[in-house]
């Protein structure tokens, strides 16, 4: 038969053992003198725990680590700049957002006038190589620059700690 652990143990000497654990125990106390002495040390260690008084600290100590604990948790509370940044981008860009619009809307011509351009060279240049595919993939590709830099400096570090914080 194996040995009982000291959990097994002390649940016998606090007498809330099965019936089968009982039986084990009276088994190895009668047949193995190794388990009995360790037996007999354990159950020294449970009649001085049972006879040891607990102490109740003082006031002022219990005080003192309170205070401790509340100055610790204001430190790791305290944000660093960089963790904020995600609410000043996102501030910033909203702003923009905002102030585009109402830009529009106060400057957006009520009626419609023509306005007859001189022709020059430069003009009609500009105007043959800026076509709307040109637009369109040139505003394409500042989008993904700027979504990518938007990703590496906003989203991963944010993920980064926010990762960190959970596990």
């Amino acid at each position: 038969m194996k040995m009982l652990t000291d959990e097994q143990i002390f649940d016998i000497l606090d007498g809330i053992a099965t019936s089968e654990m009982q039986h084990q125990h009276s088994y190895l106390l009668t047949n193995s003198l190794e388990y009995t002495a360790y037996f007999q040390e354990i159950e020294a260690l449970h009649v001085d725990l049972a006879e040891m008084t607990l102490e109740k600290p003082s006031a002022q100590f219990t005080e003192n680590i309170l205070t401790n604990i509340q100055f610790e948790n204001q430190t790791v509370k305290k944000k660093s700049w960089s963790s904020r940044l995600t609410y000043i981008f996102v501030g910033v860009m909203t702003s923009v957002f905002i102030g585009t619009i109402i830009f529009t809307l106060l400057y957006l011509p009520t009626t419609k006038t023509a306005i007859d351009a001189p022709t020059n060279y430069w003009f009609e240049m500009t105007n043959t190589f800026l076509t709307d595919t040109f637009v369109k993939i040139a505003i394409l590709a500042n989008l993904v620059v700027l979504l990518v830099i938007f990703d590496r400096k906003v989203l991963k570090p944010y993920f980064n700690h926010r990762k960190m914080r959970l596990g």
